[in-house]
């Protein structure tokens, strides 16, 4: 069927269900006009009457001709087209026929036609084209053109040729007016259709004015409506209600009391929304910040419309306000999140590059020192090799230690307990004291045994080994008295727990870079530069800080702030 339907009127849809069925008929008619015009050349050809052939081919390749305008939507030249072949083409073939071989018959359907298929477009030509066929009709049967060559008959193909006309033409007719018919049914059932609908529409209004009220109620709009010619503005109840304040209060609102409600930062902004909707009067919408009655300034979603007078100006603004704050401190979330994101994303690019140097090193180290051992049998020799393969083993597993406890400090949760800080920093430095047998340095704890804070035990371990780890690794062992003193001072919220060394000490211009990933003061550096890094983002999942005093030569003291109860 689509087949059928798209051989007639082409593929493209056609938007108009009137001119689609116009377009349908006109292509049904080619092809009938195809078909008859076969049938004849057959039967002509069966009776040994040829004469008429060739214009039976004209009638297919114009009937055709008009079938290809009607596809490409020339409906109009595709009508007059087939109009006028058929008017011609009857004129000539009643012309010749004898007059009761019944063509005069076909001139009744190319009136109906005309009627039917240019009424659509120009009424005139409708009728033109319905009269045409009477005036050819008498001027065939009374005058004798002989444009064609009369044919010559067997005896009894008159009354043939009658009863074939006569039973085409009352077909071709009963297909045009059952078109009609069904036309005219369609359009009465649209009617009804279009009254259904209209009482459908009346019922389903009044549920929407309920459902109105209701979706205002669901949404929690607040509802205010500005007078522009005495500058009042009515607020509904759950306008004031949003806004925390009672039935009975702001009866007497004015524009400029109404906007000494808007936050001072999207004041210039909505006074200017409203200036613009003032002069191009098109409905508006607007994020800002209103006060409540209690001081506290919440995130609104401002919508509305006006109406406007004969004379074209504003007279009443309608508008709601719908609470979007949680929204908005979603959003504010989302957008911190991000920047984490971004955060990590680039740390993560750092850490990828930086711990493959890290982890590449010590490993080409050890190969290179397996390879001088494969190449000497001097057991001193060997045993300074293997020595060396242990240092090297050792940056290594620290190396492992810090990425172990960036990993932990990133995914796990936070762990509180009461902690004496005192016994912590000694479990510490006893930890330590295995991995630096050979730096003998004097530990000093000057912290009160009852000095006791409640957060993570595992983080403030790191952050305490790490900056011990280093006070030991950048020490001076050749001056006299390498210390490392441990202490601690109890505010009224906090502790601050001071680091301090007499050792190496840092230049003034990495003192704002030393916290940053695989940040090393100088590439003599023996650490990853992970270490300090770990501590300050230990430090600020535990709401802690830290800082630093160093002087080049001759110290360094970090001073690690953490709140008393986390």
């Amino acid at each position: 069927m689509s087949l059928f339907r798209n051989l007639l009127v082409g593929e493209d849809n056609i938007p108009s269900r009137a001119e689609f069925k116009y377009a349908m008929l006109r292509g049904q008619f080619a092809c009938i006009i195809c078909a008859v015009a076969l049938f004849y050349a057959i039967l002509d050809s069966f009776n040994k009457v040829f004469v008429f052939i060739p214009w039976y081919s004209l009638l297919a390749g114009l009937a055709i001709t008009s079938l290809l305008l009607n596809r490409n939507r020339y409906y109009l030249a595709a009508t007059i087209l087939q109009l006028a072949l058929l008017n011609v083409l009857i004129f000539l073939f009643a012309d010749v026929d004898h007059p009761y071989g019944g063509v005069f018959f076909f001139f009744m359907t190319c009136s109906i036609t005309a009627l039917i298929l240019l009424s659509n477009y120009n009424r005139l030509l409708s009728v033109v084209f319905a009269l045409l066929p009477i005036l050819l009709g008498y001027i065939a049967f009374q005058y004798d053109s002989n444009i064609i060559p009369t044919p010559s008959y067997e005896e009894g193909m008159v009354r043939i040729n009658f009863m074939v006309n006569l039973t085409i033409g009352i077909l071709s007719n009963v297909f045009v007016v059952y078109f009609l018919i069904n036309r005219n049914a369609e359009a009465e059932k649209s009617l009804r259709d279009n009254e259904q609908r209209l009482l459908k529409t009346s019922a389903e209004l009044k549920i929407s004015e309920e459902r109105f009220a209701m979706a205002l109620q669901g949404t929690r709009a607040g509802i205010y409506e500005w007078t522009v010619k005495n500058n009042r503005v009515y607020v509904s109840t759950h306008w004031k209600k949003i806004l925390g304040f009672e039935e009975d209060e702001l009866n007497d609102l004015t524009v400029e009391k109404f906007l000494s409600f808007i936050h001072p930062d999207d004041s210039p902004r909505t006074s200017s929304a409203i200036e613009e909707h003032l002069k191009d009067h098109k409905p508006y919408q607007n994020e800002l910040r209103i006060r409540t009655k209690s001081g506290v300034y919440k995130w609104f979603v401002d919508s509305g419309v006006s109406k406007q007078d004969e004379e074209g100006n504003t007279s009443i603004v309608i508008g709601s306000i719908i609470d979007i704050d949680e929204r908005k401190n979603a959003e504010a979330q989302v957008a911190l999140k991000n920047v984490q994101l971004a955060k990590t994303n680039e740390e993560l690019d750092r850490f990828v590059y930086s711990a493959s140097h890290d982890m590449r090193a010590p490993l080409s180290s050890l190969l290179g020192l397996i390879h001088l051992s494969e190449k000497t049998d001097n057991p001193d020799e060997i045993g300074t090799l293997l020595q060396m393969m242990k240092e090297r083993i050792k940056t290594m597993e620290g190396f492992i230690k810090e990425v172990t406890d960036y990993s932990r400090n990133t995914r796990l949760d936070l762990n509180f307990s009461d902690i004496l800080l005192h016994d912590l920093v000694h479990e510490v430095i006893q930890n330590l004291a295995y991995s630096v047998v050979n730096k003998k340095v004097r530990i000093e704890i000057a912290i009160a045994k009852d000095l006791m804070i409640k957060t993570d035990i595992s983080r403030l371990k790191v952050i305490i080994n790490n900056l011990l780890s280093n006070a030991y690794k950048y020490h001076l062992f050749d001056k006299p008295g390498p210390f490392i003193k441990v202490s601690a001072k109890r505010n009224k919220e906090d502790v601050m727990l001071m680091v301090s060394d007499n050792g190496q000490g840092i230049a003034p211009e990495h003192h704002l870079r030393i916290f940053e990933m695989f940040y090393r003061a100088s590439e003599s550096s023996e650490g990853s530069g992970l270490g300090l890094y770990i501590v300050k983002e230990t430090l600020d999942k535990l709401n802690g800080s830290i800082s630093v005093r160093s002087v080049p030569g001759e110290g360094t003291e970090f001073t690690v702030t953490l709140p008393i109860e986390l």
